[in-house]
């Protein structure tokens, strides 16, 4: 495909093992709209190469369709590294050094942009070097409402609102700030961390939402262990989840069915008023819907389960796997002083306000 400046470059990381041609379809009619908007549409593919080239052929004429490049490296425990264990990162890498503008929208491939949406990010990357937004899932069944329930506890409890699949960056000030880890299962929150610790401004945008389509009820599935694996670094979140469970059985055997009724009755009803008050910050409600709220408790259940599931990952293969590798680490280098950096910043520019 020719190569055509716009406003901006959107950069989409993708790996399939097996060919869709719905998907590949549907995906072709969101390029469409992406190019409609100004953007430049950049998908760097690591599909199985059979997939790679049915790929090719859909969208070849759309967006700039191109292979990983796997040559970049990092200092990561005083070894050099050839590759990154995450290929996703690779993928980001890969475009970033290939885009033909200096703002670069980046999305999981779940993300679905709007014209209106393009437009303010670009205008937002004219006053900084990094823009963060936020995500919210439509449709919603009921699998999306228990991650919904997360998004909003994660708002109310994080200054810096939810971790998004997509944020938008300047070309320039990301190849000023290097390479971020790309060993971690946590990358996109990495990366931001990354750019936070290297002096970018960041935008933080908790309440500019960017939908996601909902995961199939078995995708879903298989990411619960992960998202909890991801967490092991965050060690009091994950002793908090871990106890849940012991504490429970406890209370149960021990005969004490007015603590253990009490002890379920406290978790429930305040995960749903954490998640009542995430929809009650900014703009959510407009498009959170209020049901969400009452998925909490089934989210609690479900990171109690997935921790368990993901101490099995640690304690049988050392790590969770991602593609054909086990990544051993759910976040990196970057992720506490980034986040330090990027919280005291986001004080900062609200005390101004």
């Amino acid at each position: 495909m020719r190569r055509v400046r716009g406003k901006c470059s959107y950069l989409l990381p993708i790996r399939r093992t097996v060919f869709s041609i719905t998907e590949a379809k549907n995906f072709a009619t969101y390029f469409q709209a992406l190019r409609a908007a100004g953007c430049e549409v950049i998908v760097i593919d690591g599909s199985y190469t059979a997939v790679f080239t049915r790929h090719a052929v859909i969208w070849g004429s759309i967006c700039l369709h191109h292979p990983v490049i796997r040559r970049f490296t990092y200092l990561n425990d005083k070894v050099n590294r050839f590759t990154y264990l995450n290929d996703k990162v690779n993928a980001v890498h890969t475009g970033v050094a290939i885009a033909a503008n200096e703002k670069i929208i980046l999305a999981d491939d779940d993300v679905r942009y709007r014209a209106e949406e393009i437009a303010l990010i670009c205008e937002r990357l004219e006053k900084f070097d990094v823009v963060r937004p936020q995500n919210f899932i439509v449709p919603a069944p009921w699998w999306s409402r228990i991650e919904t329930a997360r998004m909003l506890i994660n708002r109310a409890t994080l200054r810096m609102g939810d971790y998004p699949g997509t944020c938008a960056f300047r070309r320039s000030a990301a190849l000023r700030a290097g390479e971020y880890d790309g060993d971690v299962l946590f990358d996109n929150e990495e990366m931001i961390r990354h750019f936070a610790r290297q002096g970018l401004s960041i935008d933080h945008q908790i309440d500019l939402f960017i939908r996601k389509n909902p995961p199939r009820f078995h995708k879903w599935l298989e990411q619960r262990p992960r998202q909890a694996y991801e967490d092991f670094g965050l060690r009091g979140k994950t002793i908090f989840f871990a106890s849940i469970l012991p504490l429970a059985v406890f209370l149960a055997f021990a005969g004490q069915n007015p603590p253990l009724i009490f002890f379920a009755a406290v978790l429930s009803l305040g995960s749903i008023l954490i998640a009542a008050a995430g929809r009650a910050s900014g703009q959510a409600a407009q498009v959170f819907p209020r049901s969400a709220c009452w998925f909490a408790p089934v989210w609690i259940l479900e990171r109690v389960a997935s921790t368990y599931a993901a101490f099995y990952w640690y304690l049988v293969r050392g790590g969770y796997p991602f593609g054909e590798q086990i990544l051993s680490k759910g976040i990196g280098r970057d992720w506490f002083a980034g986040g330090r950096t990027a919280s005291a910043a986001t004080a900062k520019s609200l005390i101004r306000e």
